[in-house]
């Protein structure tokens, strides 16, 4: 499975405070079965650039082969949309054109249309992240599908679909997914016990929702096609 979504790189935000907690999240995400897992820190929080993420993924990815962790990570970045356009186009998911797109917690801001639209038009893959845990698409789910027509993509948090965030997050999962307008499952993982690095138990429950072959897309092939940039 490919985790295109989580928090693992140490000391930068509200992830693992030390490498020890790193390797603990990156022992539980491979025994879950994640094999390809991108490192989000949040953006602007944790002060680093692109640049400066993808330095520090290569130093812990040199840790993780050393461990004989069997864990390729990926770079990336949870990028708050506070930045505006020009500053989420600074940062990437992997060598292609995809970012995290992460709107207030809030609520949905009137112009995330546009903003999404714009970002596709500079040939960018915005992936929105978590949006079934924004109150304003959870009392109104209708509210993403602008969001999808502009040329977004909608990523899940998995916990949320077994309800770990709640039951209102849980309903708007479970509903976004069924009506299609789901394309990729993350852990959003933020440690080893708190918001783990697991998709296994997210995927089972999808495949009761949408099938064996749908649900895999989310973890697999999907996040696969947007790491490539031929979505």
């Amino acid at each position: 499975m490919i985790d295109l979504h989580c928090h693992i790189l140490p000391g930068v935000d509200d992830g693992p405070a030390d490498l020890e907690g790193a390797l603990a999240m990156a022992r539980r995400a491979a025994a879950d079965g994640i094999r390809v897992l991108a490192a989000t820190p949040h953006v602007p929080l944790c002060g680093l650039g692109m640049e400066e993420i993808a330095a520090r993924v290569a130093e812990l990815q040199a840790v993780f082969d050393r461990e004989g962790i069997g864990l390729r990570l990926i770079a990336g970045a949870d990028v708050a949309t506070s930045l505006g356009v020009g500053g989420l186009c600074a940062y990437r998911l992997g060598p292609g054109p995809a970012l995290l797109v992460e709107f207030p917690h809030t609520h949905l801001p009137a112009e995330a249309p546009e903003l999404i639209f714009e970002l596709s038009r500079r040939g960018r893959i915005p992936v929105v992240t978590h949006p079934e845990r924004n109150p304003g698409v959870a009392r109104d789910p209708e509210r993403i599908v602008p969001l999808i027509e502009a040329g977004g993509l909608v990523q899940v948090t998995a916990e949320s679909l077994t309800g770990g965030f709640g039951p209102v997050a849980r309903s708007c999962a479970r509903h976004l997914l069924r009506r299609g307008w789901v394309h990729l499952l993350a852990s959003d993982g933020h440690s080893a016990d708190w918001r783990p690095p697991c998709l296994s138990v997210g995927l089972k429950a999808a495949v009761k929702l949408v099938g064996r072959d749908e649900a895999r897309k989310l973890v697999v092939d999907h996040p696969q096609k947007v790491l490539d940039g031929n979505w």
